[in-house]
């Protein structure tokens, strides 16, 4: 069901600007960002602010991904041999995808011109059936946001964790990406991961090249931390975060509209990946009262 969308914050460090949509999921609607010894440039595919669906969510912006990210297979995961289910998407079934944080309203505790921090105490539900917390930092400079992410397990028992960030950039099909990675999860026609190998040499982007044409998912693990992706306008912009978010995510659909590049702390699948015993999945199990989260930066570069 689509809802208005109310209370928007907007931030400001000289010519950059960001706007924050804490009732629709603490999304990011619109990141402008001054390119240095130039302009501005818009960097975010637009999100609509007017309203908001949390079964079919449009795609632009960005939002944060807990208390995990991407598909759970068949929507059931195996913790301690037992198999919990939960929600499949409707447009992911017989999957879930993507946790439910981006689909409810978070709380500002806090603002000013540069920064905010907006919550979320989420109980459980047929989503996610732990109870758990949230909190998410933003920091505006002139070129660059910082995000950060917190999740604590607020329950009673053991809580399978992750967190993300899934940004919608503005692209064009030519544009140069570049990151390193040490593996490869080979998607299948479900979106879901393959067992990880070496990268190949087309499927390296080390130093920065140009994606090959059309729509493609890659997620990639031993991710270093940094991504440098070619923006309209000339500019490049540089996604880094810090040792929490090893795996990285790209996707761009068959628009070609646009261009994801997302940080996460663990592969598709992972939790039921790491119960089979495969390694380096970044699955983890907060115990009740832990935490977990990380720091990500979208800096403008400028050419190069």
């Amino acid at each position: 069901m689509t809802k208005p969308t109310k209370g928007t914050i907007e931030l400001h460090a000289d010519a950059a600007r960001v706007r924050l949509l804490p009732g629709a999921g603490a999304r990011v609607s619109t990141l402008r960002l001054c390119q240095p010894g130039r302009g501005f440039v818009d960097v975010l595919h637009p999100y609509p602010e007017d309203s908001f669906d949390p079964i079919r969510w449009a795609k632009g912006g960005i939002y944060p991904l807990m208390p995990y990210s991407n598909r759970i297979a068949n929507a059931i995961l195996q913790i301690g041999g037992e198999p919990i289910v939960l929600q499949p998407h409707p447009d992911a079934s017989p999957h879930s995808l993507h946790g439910n944080a981006h689909l409810l309203p978070w709380q500002t505790v806090e603002h000013d011109a540069t920064s905010a921090v907006v919550a979320l105490d989420c109980a459980p539900s047929a989503a996610w059936p732990w109870h758990y917390t949230a909190r998410m930092r933003f920091e505006l400079a002139p070129s660059e946001l910082r995000i950060g992410l917190e999740l604590r397990n607020a329950d009673t028992r053991l809580m399978p964790a992750g967190v993300g960030l899934h940004p919608y950039l503005r692209h064009e099909v030519q544009a140069r990406l570049g990151y390193r990675a040490t593996t490869v999860w080979p998607p299948t026609p479900e979106f879901l991961p393959s067992l990880a190998r070496a990268p190949e040499a087309g499927e390296i982007y080390w130093p920065a090249r140009s994606l090959p044409a059309g729509a493609l998912t890659h997620y990639v693990g031993g991710w270093a931390g940094f991504a440098q992706v070619e923006l309209p306008e000339a500019a490049w912009l540089q996604i880094s975060a810090d040792a929490s978010f090893g795996h990285l995510t790209v996707h761009r659909p068959d628009t070609l509209a646009y261009l994801c590049l997302e940080p996460v702390s663990h592969v598709v699948n992972g939790f039921n990946l790491a119960a089979r015993g495969v390694p380096h999945t970044g699955a983890r199990l907060l115990a009740p009262g832990e935490v977990m989260g990380g720091e990500v930066s979208l800096k403008l570069l400028g050419e190069t």
